[in-house]
């Protein structure tokens, strides 16, 4: 869908072309939960990096975690992404699951913090260049991730 308002055509001529790139292998896709198109050239970590961010709740994590200097709670990502506990919870395992941050235990919680930033900005780079370019204007407190993320999708 996002092909088509970004190319504002018909769906039909999206679809048309779309198919015509993918018998010629100009492109690929990978179905899931959504369908994304991509050049055959991207990394496959790239476009599994891709694919979480297309989840809002994980964009907000990685986010936040990104801009704090210091790991942070659950507590804390609950009440900065202003996202459900129950959904910070699954965002945190599938993050966990997929090694792009770790988990430090503290009696009785735990704090958060992406393992490497560098590689991650990289990535960011490569899909989702309007959140890299607007980085340094994104605050920790002001605005929260949810309006910057409306705003910059």
């Amino acid at each position: 869908m996002k092909l088509v308002s970004e190319t504002q055509c018909a769906s039909e001529t999206v679809e048309k072309y779309l198919s015509e790139f993918l018998n010629d292998t100009i492109i690929k896709q990978k179905k899931g939960k959504f369908r994304i198109v991509y050049a055959p050239e991207l990394e496959e970590n790239v476009l599994e990096f891709y694919e979480l961010l297309l989840n809002p709740t994980i964009k907000a994590i990685v986010i936040v975690l990104l801009k704090s200097e210091n790991p942070l709670s659950q507590i804390e990502l609950v009440s900065i992404t202003e996202k459900s506990n129950p959904s910070i919870s699954r965002g945190l395992k599938q993050l966990l699951d997929k090694r792009i941050m770790q988990r430090n235990y503290h009696a009785p919680y735990s704090t958060y913090q992406i393992i490497n930033k560098e590689k991650i900005f990289q990535m960011l780079k490569k899909t989702q260049p309007v959140i890299n370019e607007n980085f340094d204007k994104f605050e920790l407190c002001y605005p929260q991730p949810k309006i910057f993320l409306d705003i910059h999708q």
